[in-house]
């Protein structure tokens, strides 16, 4: 089952679910907070004795998505 994770704008938690690929598109609801967290872009990754995935180099540039560093107002 793939791993899916998710941000939650409320609280600013980032977490993970567990699911099957036929939930994917099911909303997830914030561990902490209990709003609807939108999912995120990431990595797929699997391990192989015969494949090894290729290396990304770190980037330095601008992130994927810009957060604001305090959470949001209605989020108590």
């Amino acid at each position: 089952m793939p791993i899916y994770e998710y941000y939650c704008g409320g609280c600013g938690l980032d977490f993970e679910v567990m699911r099957s690929v036929s939930q994917s598109g099911d909303p997830a609801n914030c561990e902490k907070c209990g709003k609807p967290a939108e999912r995120q872009l990431s990595n797929f990754a699997f391990k192989s004795n015969t494949f090894t995935s290729p290396k990304f180099k770190a980037s330095l540039e601008k992130p994927l998505r810009n957060r604001d560093q305090r959470p949001a107002k209605d989020s108590r």
